[in-house]
């Protein structure tokens, strides 16, 4: 019984287990059937469900430049929603024609009140004055919201053919028809929140002329425009109530067909009267068919061929179970195409993305964990002691884990890769309980214990050390549900829940559980001094070399030949080399320090989060801003050209790539939560590639990227020029660019700073050998053509500038004049001139325009001045801003390289040459990590405390936990050292590897202090009964209390031996095949278990003597305080 604890009653926990058997054994097996239960039905997904706090605010005017939106759109919008108290603030994109801001909200808006605030966006927003009637901005609140499942509807050829024929081929139309069908039984299913259809070519009907025929005829756009909508109408015509009944009247004149629109007849004023004469004699045509451009051009693909699509996104509901939900979606899309035949046979749904997989082999590879972890406990404690204790140790691990799946669901925990990486981590804190229990119930036995005595008192004598170290742990980690927030903190919310409750479940399972599973199964060897059958196989191994033997009963001091007990060796050189640490005690504190700040000087890079090891990876495909859609297509399908030739890798004879997915004119929905769509941009392309294997796709990536940049002759590749062509491997985490710096101006600053100080920079930046797309946010300049109105003679002409600018964006935009309805199919009439007029500079010369008196020439009133003008204007908190960015070489993390710039004499150059009102300051993952690092390093302040305080609590005093905190640093750098060994990043992974490290650490150390009070305890009673107490601590020379601290260290090898050895064997198949993911936190709890393990066994002593000896802290109290020994001094010998 220990000294310092209370004296557990006669009740405990280990002796009610061992009486009540029965009812103990059906709890375990309730509570493994509702685990189990509860493993099949527990929601599954990717990432841990949380909300972006982001909503997007989107608004187009056509043919308006950049300046002007920002101005009369961006600004305006931006004012009002920062007067809103839960906005944190605001970034836009504003390019000719089009305002994006994206409104980011506190973290600390709990999550069912985050919709009140986006419906304050919108009253917000409703109420700015926009410059125009038809300029409407929408409030899109669902940009958060990640596709689980990406499907593509595209043709597919049929008849054995290997290409499709032209006259074959499908309409954009007919694949959206199909896409539909598709999307409308998938929305019925169970668990699907949404289908999201994108990528599809909107239909448009088009009344074009030529400018020669219409500055000739009487007919005006505004006129043309009120003909088509007073024409085609859909408008009741009241109600009327007879003796027959009650009828409702509704007036003919909604377009039926497409001829009806060229029957739109004017009135036309002639010497023979008034006439009605229709478009078609006007010299218009109407012609229906497609955007032109395009908002978007989608295609997917494989190794073959490519063809066109329309996509669908899959969102699921909260609490939903993505794998079932996908395998639904998939058994849906098969019956409509093999059982209700609603497809044709050429029409194909392939999954582009489809997070099942993942989430399935997460899964898959944390139950391989498991049984490995319990096959290696086995394996390493049968090897030691036997497979009696083995098996009661690893039973332990697989009922935890089931107990804990069952228990957790209740807290609102799913199935993702931080619930599983909880779990993961759990594995070597639950082992630890186990390994406690039974080795003292072992000991016991062999001191001669009946086993069920045994087994109780060894969990009593272990009850309060073992339960303050679980409460130790889970205050290392509880503190993150408080100090964490928003995002952050649903992001992370199940490892805190999952860690803690599987921590308890092992501490009261120990007490119980295993106690009455030691006392069935685990037995004292027949001879105490063989050991298990392994040590045994060795001992006699041994004792056929006799001068190895006898050089080891000399070390031993056994001179009289008796047998050793087994494992002597390590026990004699542990003795041998702990009581000289203890000896020099203030030299061993000083190497340990010296050993801590040495380790800690080891260069370690940071991360916020590792790239995803996935079969997937986007390619973004980005030209100048004044590229139109069709060259960034063209730009676009050279890259699908590299994927194709590229899929089979040297020497392979498979392919790699499986399928790709390309969007030209924005970034589609959000595929994966570590992928932030682009808004829509005739100058950019995603492409969403597909492998076949994980193992393929960073090399793949890769190449794809070298081929671009530098051609391959071998293949007739030439490498791409005029757009950049950037692989991007997911994150596991948020998204967040790898390095970007930022130049902010206050309001409206001068463009020719922040594009001259954001030149600098980004020469800067491409200095650094790491990086490599080194690029700036604004881009390029765009181009421009000026109208410079003559004044006198407009109004002399009787045309106002705003007759100007809406003939003009008639003529070259499009005119919206009404709709054509199909059913709930909607098709837009547009008029405009013919594509060779509208593609002209001097068309635009020759053109005429609309005022009071008839069309003037454009010519007589106004002169063009070709310039250049801002094509792209960022903003963030209302401040113009460019975002200088890069990606990374392979193996470099961005935070370094930010560090070292923000460090650099060059930067401070350029800051100190900014004018007032302008700064520089990092962004991207950067900013990410030193926020998230503010709230990881207020949660491990308060876990330190909570950690203090039950070390207080627990020794009612301050030097003994002095003694157990020092072995913390001991963790940090066993971390430290492996992170630097195996070349991983400090990410927040491995952060959460440190925390448990801690909580191991604590454990074994707590257990120390306690064996060694109680063997303090027990010679310094013994004295004191014999008389003999004459030492100066407590009775005892200063030999014997030395000899008390390494007894308890000889005493606690073997289970901490056990812990280390079973925790690093669960390890290791993560550190060797576990991906990013888990590679790091594996690495440094590895390596920290095994440094900090052999330094704890020494350094503890150490500490503890330098306590006692030195300061003259007493160990223990006696049950008797008056020992009669005299005073201690410090200087006794």
């Amino acid at each position: 019984m220990s000294a310092s604890s209370p004296t557990l009653p006669s009740w405990s926990l280990a002796s009610l287990a061992v009486r009540y058997r029965p009812i103990v054994f059906s709890l375990v097996l309730l509570g493994l059937a509702i685990g189990a239960a509860t493993f099949v039905t527990i929601p599954r997904r990717e990432d841990p469900e949380f909300t972006i706090r982001v909503c997007v605010v989107s608004t187009s005017w056509p043919g308006a430049p950049a300046v002007t939106v920002e101005e009369l759109i961006t600004d305006k919008i931006e004012q009002d929603l920062t007067g809103i108290e839960e906005v944190k603030l605001t970034r836009s994109t504003t390019v000719t024609g089009r305002s994006t801001i994206f409104v980011e909200l506190e973290d600390n808006i709990a999550p069912d009140k985050i919709q009140n605030v986006w419906d304050k966006v919108r009253a917000r927003v409703d109420l700015v004055p926009m410059p125009s009637s038809d300029v409407r901005p929408i409030v899109n609140d669902e940009f958060g919201d990640t596709a689980v499942l990406v499907l593509a509807v595209h043709q597919t050829p049929s008849g054995g053919r290997e290409t499709i024929r032209p006259q074959d081929r499908y309409s954009p139309r007919e694949l959206e028809r199909f896409a539909e069908d598709v999307q409308d039984a998938l929305r019925l299913l169970p668990g699907v929140a949404k289908v999201d259809m994108f990528g599809q070519r909107e239909e448009a009907i088009y009344i074009e002329t030529e400018m020669a025929n219409w500055a000739q005829i009487g007919l005006t756009t505004a006129q043309l425009e009120t003909l088509a909508q007073e024409r085609n109408i859909i408008q009741a015509g009241g109600e009327l109530d007879t003796r027959a009944g009650h009828y409702s009247v509704k007036t003919g004149g909604e377009f039926n067909a497409v001829e009806e629109i060229a029957q739109i007849a004017s009135t036309v004023r002639t010497d023979d009267g008034d006439n009605s004469v229709p478009l078609t004699e006007f010299g218009l045509t109407i012609q229906r068919g497609y955007e032109d451009p395009a908002s978007y051009i989608c295609r997917v693909g494989d190794a073959s061929g490519s063809t066109g699509a329309v996509m669908l996104g899959i969102t699921m509901k909260s609490g939903a179970n993505i794998i079932d939900v996908c395998r639904d979606a998939k058994q849906r899309i098969d019956e409509l195409t093999e059982l209700q035949q609603r497809l044709p046979p050429d029409v194909a749904v392939t999954a582009i993305s489809d997070q099942s997989e993942s989430v399935t082999k997460k899964i898959r590879d944390v139950i391989i964990n498991v049984v490995e972890a319990v096959l290696i406990v086995i394996a390493i404690v049968y090897l030691v002691v036997g497979f009696r204790t083995a098996f009661v140790m690893a039973a332990n691990i697989p009922i935890v884990v089931i107990l804990s799946i069952g228990l957790v669901a209740v807290f609102g925990v799913q199935l993702e890769q931080i619930s599983l990486a909880a779990l993961v981590i759990s594995l070597g804190l639950l082992v630890d309980n186990a390994v406690q229990v039974c080795d003292q119930a072992r000991t016991n036995q062999i001191a001669g214990m009946a086993p069920f005595p045994a087994a109780i008192d060894g969990a009593n004598t272990l009850a309060i050390p073992m339960l303050v170290g679980t409460l130790t742990t889970m205050a290392a980690f509880i503190p993150m549900l408080f100090s964490l927030e928003g995002g952050g903190k649903e992001y992370v919310y199940s490892l805190p829940v999952t860690v803690s409750t599987t921590l308890a479940l092992s501490w009261l399972l120990a007490m119980t559980f295993c106690v009455i599973l030691a006392g069935l199964f685990i037995r004292a060897p027949q001879d105490d001094q063989t050991g298990s059958p392994v040590v045994s196989w060795l001992r006699r191994l041994s004792t056929g070399f006799p001068r190895l033997r006898r050089r080891h009963t000399a070390a031993s001091g056994d001179q009289h030949g008796e047998p050793e007990r087994a494992g002597n060796h390590a026990f004699n050189l542990y003795t041998r080399v702990g009581r000289r640490a203890v000896d020099a005690k203030w030299l061993t504190a000083v190497a340990t320090a010296a050993l801590v700040v040495a380790i800690l000087m080891l260069p370690v890079s940071s991360e916020f989060f590792p790239e995803a090891a996935g079969t997937q990876f986007a390619v973004k495909v980005i030209l100048p801003e004044t590229a139109t859609i069709e060259q960034t297509d063209a730009a676009a399908r050279r890259v699908e050209s590299i994927l194709q030739k590229l899929s089979r890798g040297p020497g392979q004879e498979s392919e790699r790539l499986r399928a790709y997915r390309t969007l030209v004119g924005g970034g589609g929905s959000r595929w994966h939560l570590g992928w932030d769509p682009e808004p829509q941009s005739r100058s950019f392309a995603e492409i969403l590639v597909r492998t076949t294997d994980d193992s393929v796709t960073k090399a793949y990536a890769q190449r794809v990227r070298d081929v671009a940049e530098r051609g391959d002759a071998a293949l007739g590749i030439a490498p791409i020029v005029g757009a950049r062509v950037v692989p991007v491997q997911l994150a596991l985490g948020p998204p967040a660019d790898p390095l970007v710096l930022r130049i902010a101006g206050n309001g409206f600053a001068d463009p020719t700073i922040l594009r001259n100080t954001a030149d600098r920079l980004k020469r800067l930046v491409a200095e650094q050998p790491e990086t490599w797309d080194v690029n700036d946010s604004w881009g390029v300049d765009g181009y421009q053509i000026r109208v410079n109105v003559h004044q006198d003679q407009a109004v002399l002409a009787g045309v106002t500038n705003s007759q100007i600018a809406k003939t003009l964006t008639s003529y070259y935009s499009g005119l919206r004049l009404t709709t054509f309805r199909e059913g709930d199919h909607q098709v837009p009439v547009y008029f405009r001139l013919r594509a060779g007029q509208r593609e002209s500079i001097a068309g635009l010369q020759e053109s005429y325009v609309e005022g009071d008196r008839g069309k003037v020439p454009l010519a007589s009133i106004a002169s063009l001045e070709p310039t250049f003008e801002l094509a792209r204007i960022e903003r963030r908190k209302m401040n113009r801003t460019i975002e200088v960015s890069s990606r990374m070489e392979p193996g470099v993390t961005g935070n370094d390289v930010v560090s070292r710039i923000l460090k650099s004499e060059e930067l401070q150059l350029i800051r100190d040459g900014l004018p007032a009102g302008y700064t520089i300051e990092p962004g991207g993952a950067y900013e990410e990590s030193i926020e998230a690092g503010g709230q990881m390093m207020l949660s491990f302040l308060i876990s330190f405390l909570l950690i203090v305080l039950c070390l207080i609590f627990q020794y009612n005093g301050w030097s003994k936990p002095l003694i157990i905190l020092s072995t913390l640093p001991l963790a940090l750098v066993g971390a430290w050292l492996g992170l630097f060994l195996s070349d991983k990043s400090l990410g927040f992974m491995p952060q959460l590897g440190i925390l448990a490290l801690f909580g191991i650490v604590l454990n074994t150390a707590i257990i120390f202090v306690e064996f060694a009070d109680i063997l303090i305890t027990q010679k310094a009673t013994e004295k004191q009964s014999a008389g003999t107490a004459d030492g100066p601590i407590l009775g005892l020379s200063v030999d014997e209390f030395r000899d008390c601290l390494i007894e308890a260290g000889k005493q606690r090898m073997l289970p901490i031996f056990l812990t280390t050895a079973t925790t690093v064997g669960g390890l290791i198949p993560l550190a060797l095949s576990g991906g990013p993911l888990w590679e790091g936190l594996a690495w440094c709890m590895i390596v920290g278990l095994l440094l900090t393990t052999v330094l704890t066994l020494f350094v503890v002593p150490a500490f503890y003597a330098i306590l006692v000896e030195t300061f003259g802290v007493s160990p223990v109290v006696l049950p008797n305080a008056d020992t009669g020994a005299p005073p201690f001094n410090p200087a006794s010998p």
